[in-house]
């Protein structure tokens, strides 16, 4: 695999200490409490992978491809390591190898996206855009190395067209839930 979106990051990497500090306010980290859904457990998978350690696989591109980038972890990085950045070059590797995964990036739902374009218009990392179809039909599409979950682009879509996947507790469906277990204790 080539690793030329990572090897920048080799220092950078070979700085962070693993102190840990970077999953106490990781959102992944606390669902799962799962080493490799912390950030730390992500540098170090990326490490792996720059150096030739691990070999690449749907389960680690899984890993690696969630992340909200909310940069609690870059905030509370004693050395200050680049995290979010490291994470989107380590997607980019990814993509180029050929490993196609979701986590937390935004999905289209093709059968019912209009091809309007407010997807594009809301997107403040521009990872979505309107790719022409057969027929000069348009539909969005999602670059899922730059795509950071964000979510805008769900609450904007007219049509309903755009989701995350279910797991994460952050799905309209999950956070329902999640109201109503907290109402029926209040109540």
């Amino acid at each position: 695999m080539e690793v030329k979106y990572l090897k920048p990051w080799e220092s950078e990497l070979n700085i962070c200490i693993r102190c840990g500090y970077c999953y106490e306010n990781c959102h992944l980290f606390k669902i799962s409490s799962w080493e490799s859904d912390s950030p730390r457990g992500k540098l170090i998978l990326i490490y792996g992978l720059l150096t030739g350690a691990i070999e690449p696989t749907e389960e680690i591109s899984r890993k690696i491809f969630e992340c909200f980038y909310c940069r609690l972890c870059e905030n509370s990085c004693s050395a200050n390591i680049s995290v979010t950045e490291i994470i989107t070059d380590a997607r980019k590797t990814l993509i180029e190898a050929g490993f196609d995964v979701e986590g937390t990036t935004a999905l289209v739902d093709e059968e019912i996206c209009s091809g309007c374009g407010v997807c594009v218009s809301v997107c403040k990392t521009e990872a979505t855009s309107l790719e022409e179809e057969e027929g000069g039909k348009k539909k969005a599409s999602v670059d899922k190395s730059t795509c950071e979950g964000c979510g805008v682009c769900i609450a904007a879509c007219p049509s309903g067209a755009r989701k995350l996947e279910e797991g994460y507790k952050v799905s309209q469906k999950e956070l329902l839930t999640e109201i109503r277990k907290i109402l029926e204790v209040t109540n």
